[in-house]
């Protein structure tokens, strides 16, 4: 197995994990299309925005190139969970 695959197996088994863990939701109320999908879409922009401007302008983050990287790829995730939702949410 690669280091890929192993990291996917991992993520989805603590996927499934915290799903039965949240019990007995709805999951069709989130959706996409739904105002549960876009509370996400929001969240994942408020989260966006708070990397960026606590994060990414941060002294000690600017002061050392790999702190800077760190959030530079969490910053990186975050835009790319919040188009990944965006087209599905918004999809006609």
């Amino acid at each position: 197995m690669t280091d890929n695959t192993t990291a996917d197996t991992d993520n989805e088994q603590q996927r499934l994990a915290d799903l039965a863990e949240i019990g007995d939701v709805d999951l069709s109320q989130f959706a996409p299309g739904t105002f549960g999908c876009h509370e996400a879409m929001h969240t994942a922009s408020l989260m966006l925005d708070m990397t960026d401007d606590h994060l990414l302008q941060h002294p000690a983050i600017l002061a050392d190139p790999e702190f800077y990287r760190l959030a530079s790829n969490v910053h990186e995730a975050l835009f790319a969970l919040y188009q990944a939702i965006g087209e599905k949410h918004l999809a006609d």
